[in-house]
């Protein structure tokens, strides 16, 4: 039997000149770009424009997202805004954040009316309501506009009320109508302490945060005075 060939095969391999044509593409792009170079500036214009918008539109929806971040007392904060929006307010912002002053939050929410800004932040006792006003008070920033009547914190039970007016003095009559709208609605029971949560800090440590505000000044002697005696009425 004949002993039979191997096969071979033979690739030829021809030079690709796709190369060439991109960079000839290429650049006769670019002379048509300089010499109607009005038509060219026009494109990239409209090109950025529609990419600002873009990139907008992509902030706004984060922005969107962020107001409307749902909560546990959304059934609540809903109500507070229906409310609300019959004395001209509307919603800006709800569950901003887990805390205030240091204080764990159940839920706040944002109104604007104007030139007013008013908070509604929801606590579950009195008890974390003044520790949360203390806290807020003790910013130097807060304690300013405070004194230039251009901020207000009024608690309320377990509801802590902040009013800021865009560069006047807040309207008390206003706030106070806020507060009466709000009084009206039934507060939900407070939210059960997480595995391993403490209540507020033991007796010590509340009155040592009293010192501390009576020696930066945002507490008065008397005042302090009265709220150790109520702290120590409590132990």
């Amino acid at each position: 039997m004949a002993q039979q060939q191997p096969l071979r095969v033979v690739v030829e391999h021809r030079k690709s000149r796709s190369g060439c044509g991109a960079v000839l593409l290429t650049m006769v792009l670019i002379g048509l770009a300089i010499k109607y170079w009005y038509v060219s500036i026009g494109i990239l214009v409209l090109v950025v424009a529609l990419a600002a918008i873009a990139s907008q539109q992509q902030k706004e929806k984060a922005r969107e997202q962020a107001r409307l971040r749902p909560g546990p007392r959304d059934p609540w904060l809903n109500e507070v805004a229906v409310a609300l929006a019959e004395l001209g307010f509307h919603e800006t912002a709800r569950n901003t954040g887990s805390k205030l002053g240091g204080v764990p939050l159940e839920g706040d929410i944002n109104l604007r009316a104007e030139h007013l800004a008013v908070y509604v932040n929801l606590f579950s006792d009195i008890e974390q309501v003044r520790h949360a006003e203390l806290g807020l008070r003790a910013n130097p920033t807060t304690r300013a506009a405070i004194a230039a009547g251009r901020s207000v914190i009024k608690p309320d039970g377990r509801v802590l009320y902040v009013a800021n007016a865009d560069g006047t003095a807040v309207d008390d009559f206003r706030l106070d109508e806020v507060m009466r709208t709000v009084g009206k609605i039934a507060l939900p029971p407070p939210l059960p302490l997480p595995a391993g949560a403490k209540p507020s800090g033991d007796a010590l440590e509340q009155l040592g945060r009293l010192g501390h505000l009576r020696d930066t000044g945002v507490l008065t002697p008397a005042e302090f005075e009265a709220k150790k005696a109520e702290l120590l009425r409590r132990v």
